[in-house]
């Protein structure tokens, strides 16, 4: 609890008496990179936002021959705990194991190279403070990511579910793997299902975009 307690010490959010901030859970490599999970007391007044200033890091850090210190948020929710573990800006889509603890992330093939960090040091320290073991996979080997580029090639339509926002537009679910909605012409609320198809769909970035502009197929007339 070495770290733990040096944050006790530079941090005053996380001071024993007056702090608003909790430890939840702290996983290191000694002099290389340390994960810490912190959250809001229960007893306390709730912060603007969770987190820990940069000053009182470095000091940390310093402390500790220059140790990087990384600061995740815990989250109720294991998705977004998990992506934000792995420094992850989106949640991308997963497939939960409870009852062993397994946890298989789905990203583009750049990402799961890149993510996993030296040595696979993320993962494992992600893994650590999560309590779930992560495995990163490619979203393009997937069998709903083929039957997605069949129905691009084929120009068929597929069923969606507006799941939320993102930067690019609106999020969807579509068999299980997220997509964006692209040029939609009409307000998309949560929850919604239409009718979409895909324009794009990128292995390298996991990326799938959808839109909602459906191709009116010809018929050629019969002679």
């Amino acid at each position: 609890m070495f770290v733990g307690d040096l944050l006790c010490e530079e941090v005053p959010d996380l001071a024993c008496d007056g702090g608003s901030l909790d430890l939840v859970a702290i996983a290191r490599r000694p002099g290389v990179l340390s994960k810490v999970a912190v959250r809001a007391r229960p007893d306390g007044p709730t912060p603007i936002a969770v987190g820990i200033g940069a000053d009182h890091l470095a000091r940390v850090s310093q402390r500790l021959d220059g140790e990087r210190i990384e600061v995740v948020v815990w989250q109720r929710s294991a998705r977004t705990y998990i992506a934000d573990a792995l420094g992850l800006g989106e949640a991308p889509p997963m497939l939960l194991l409870p009852a062993i603890g397994h946890a298989r992330v789905l990203l583009g093939e750049i990402d799961v190279r890149g993510i996993a960090g030296w040595r696979g040091l993320n993962v494992v320290l992600a893994s650590a403070l999560t309590g779930w073991r992560i495995r990163l996979e490619p979203v393009a080997g997937t069998a709903a990511w083929q039957r997605l580029r069949a129905a691009m090639l084929a120009r068929r339509p597929v069923m969606a579910t507006v799941v939320g926002r993102t930067e690019r537009g609106p999020r969807v679910e579509v068999l299980g793997l997220y997509a964006v909605l692209s040029g939609s012409r009409h307000a998309q609320r949560e929850g919604l299902e239409l009718e979409v198809r895909i324009t794009r769909m990128d292995p390298d970035e996991g990326r799938i975009v959808v839109s909602d502009r459906l191709v009116t197929r010809s018929q050629l007339p019969l002679i």
